[in-house]
C-alpha cells in the first residue's frame, strides 16, 4: 500500500478488485463524452456569447431559465451549461464514492482531483463569458478534453485488468515509449485543433500545422496498432484498446477531410452553418476525444503490462517467446 500511495500508475501490491468504484468511473466517463460534442456545437455555431452573463442566464438562475422558447443560439449555449452542471454533479458522486469505497489512497486523491478539475473547468467557461475571451474559449475546449482523459484514466486504474495484473511482458518492441509518443501527439493535435476552430482568420498557418500533425498522429497510431496486432498472442491486454484506436483514427481522418472540404475557402468570413456541417465538424472534435481516450487506455495498459527490455534480468531477443521483436 505504501508503494501505491507513491505511484498510482504501477502498484507493487494492489488490493482486491472492487466493482463499485470502477463502474461509477465508467458511467461518469461515458456521461462526460457527450459534453465534448455539446460544447463543440457552441463553437461550431459560434454562439459562445449567446448568453452574455454567468453564472446566471440573462439575470435568471440558470436552472430556472426557460430556454425552450429562446433563440437557437441561446438554446445551444444554455444546454451546454446545463449538461456541464450535470457532469459536475456526476463527478461529485464519483469523488464521494471513491472516498468511501476505494481502498487506495492514491485513488481517493484522484477522485478529489477530478472534482476540483471539473469545478475549475466550469469557472473557466464562465470566465470566458464574463471576459468575452476567445483565448479562454480555446483553452476551455482543450481542458475539457484533458478532463475527459482524466475520467477515462480512472476507469483504467479501477479496472479488474489493472488490479489483477500478472507479471509484465518484456517490451521488446518499445511499445511503452511508442504509445506515450502517440498520446503526446494526439494531445498536441487537440490543442492545434482548438486554435484552428477558435481563430479561423489564422487558418492558413493552423490548418497546415493541423494537417501535418494529423499525418503524424495517423502514422504513429497505425504503426502502434500494427505492432500490437503482430504480438497479440503475447499482449492480449493491449489488443482491444489498440484495435479501438485504429478504428477511431481512421474515422478521424475521414471526418477531418470532410471538415476541410466543408470549410473551404478558409477566408475567415463567417457563413451559415448547415446541420450536416455542424455534425461533421463537431463530430470530428468529439471523435478526437475518443482518439485521446483510446490512446490513454493503451498507454496506461502498456506501462502496466510491459517492462523495458533493459530492466528484465538476463533478457535477450531470443529469450522472449511469443513476443516478436520489430525494429
Amino acid at each position: 500500500m505504501a508503494n501505491d500511495r507513491l505511484n498510482p500508475i504501477r502498484s507493487a501490491s494492489a488490493p482486491a478488485y472492487k466493482p463499485g468504484p470502477h463502474w461509477v468511473a465508467v458511467v461518469a466517463a461515458v456521461f462526460t463524452w457527450p459534453l465534448i460534442f455539446v460544447g463543440g456545437s457552441v463553437t461550431t455555431y459560434r454562439v459562445g456569447m449567446a448568453v452574455p452573463d454567468w453564472p446566471t442566464t440573462f439575470g435568471i438562475n440558470m436552472f430556472l431559465y426557460d430556454f425552450w422558447n429562446a433563440p437557437f443560439g441561446v438554446r445551444v449555449e444554455h444546454t451546454h451549461r446545463l449538461y456541464g452542471a450535470a457532469v459536475g454533479f456526476t463527478t461529485l458522486i464519483l469523488a464521494i464514492w471513491f472516498l468511501a469505497a476505494e481502498p487506495r489512497r492514491s485513488m481517493k486523491w484522484l477522485g478529489v482531483l477530478a472534482l476540483v478539475t471539473v469545478i475549475g473547468q466550469g469557472v473557466l467557461g464562465g470566465t470566458r463569458v464574463t471576459q468575452n475571451s476567445t483565448v479562454l474559449a480555446a483553452v476551455h475546449g482543450v481542458t475539457a478534453q484533458a478532463f475527459f482523459a482524466l475520467m477515462v484514466s480512472l476507469c483504467v486504474l479501477t479496472g479488474r485488468d489493472w488490479i489483477t495484473s500478472t507479471t509484465p511482458t518484456v517490451d521488446s518492441s518499445h511499445l511503452r515509449r511508442r504509445s506515450a509518443v502517440t498520446l503526446f501527439l494526439v494531445a498536441a493535435q487537440i490543442a492545434v485543433g482548438a486554435w484552428l476552430r477558435h481563430f479561423p482568420w489564422m487558418a492558413s498557418a493552423s490548418l497546415l500545422t493541423h494537417a501535418l500533425l494529423g499525418f503524424a498522429v495517423w502514422g504513429h497510431a497505425a504503426m502502434l496498432a500494427w505492432r500490437v496486432e503482430r504480438n497479440r498472442g503475447a499482449l492480449p491486454e493491449l489488443v482491444p484498446s489498440a484495435r479501438a484506436m485504429a478504428l477511431v483514427v481512421m474515422l478521424q481522418v475521414v471526418l477531418g477531410v470532410a471538415s476541410w472540404w466543408m470549410l473551404r475557402p478558409f477566408d475567415g468570413i463567417p457563413r451559415t452553418v448547415t446541420i450536416l456541417q455542424a455534425m461533421v465538424r463537431t463530430g470530428h472534435q468529439a471523435n478526437g476525444a475518443l482518439l485521446l481516450a483510446t490512446s490513454v487506455v493503451l498507454t496506461f495498459r502498456a506501462y502496466r503490462h510491459l517492462t523495458p527490455a533493459h530492466k528484465a534480468p538476463g533478457w535477450s531477443s531470443q529469450s522472449a517467446p511469443g513476443l516478436e521483436v520489430v525494429a
